[in-house]
């Protein structure tokens, strides 16, 4: 069996995880360019060093906490105002929760989304987790755009008010 070029690897891996990262990053940031771009940026470190790939065990988190440490990378560049405030931003997205507070999140969010309608949850998951557009929302669920906008503004300010 003969050993497969790590340039191959990383194409592979890059195929393998793109999604998964991509949404991810969305999720963060709100915006598919940015996610694009700190994409294009991981990957482009890894293929600066691409030996490093093959010590790597746990692929998907390895990839994770790069994607978020490029992330931070490209807010400390833009934006270094936000750092003056004892690490703002790497608090908010990098601090690692316990399994104790992971489950007290997991049960609001449960109760709180058992509240909601099918057609509300779905249009919630659509938009935040999955990171689908109000113009793919509205063609899936046959909805104008500016009904869905309010739609999903009504159901965000009802769950904070719920929480």
């Amino acid at each position: 069996m003969s050993k497969m070029n790590p340039f191959d690897l990383i194409e592979e891996i890059y195929n393998e995880h793109y999604v998964y990262l991509r949404n991810f990053l969305i999720g963060l940031t709100k915006s598919d360019e940015l996610a694009d771009d700190i994409i294009q940026e991981l990957f482009t470190k890894i293929l600066v060093s691409p030996s490093k790939i093959t010590e790597v065990n746990y692929m998907k988190s390895w990839l994770l906490r790069g994607a978020k440490n490029t992330l931070l990378d490209y807010y400390k560049k833009k934006k270094p105002e936000l750092l003056n405030k004892e690490n703002v931003i790497e608090t908010l997205l990098v601090d690692n929760y316990t399994p104790e507070i992971s489950t007290t999140i997991n049960n609001e969010l449960e109760t709180l989304l058992g509240k909601l309608s099918t057609t509300d949850k779905a249009i919630i998951f659509a938009k935040e987790y999955y990171g689908y557009d109000y113009q793919e929302i509205s063609e899936l669920l046959n909805m104008p755009v500016s009904t869905l906008k309010s739609k999903v503004f009504r159901i965000r300010k009802r769950m904070i008010k719920e929480r």
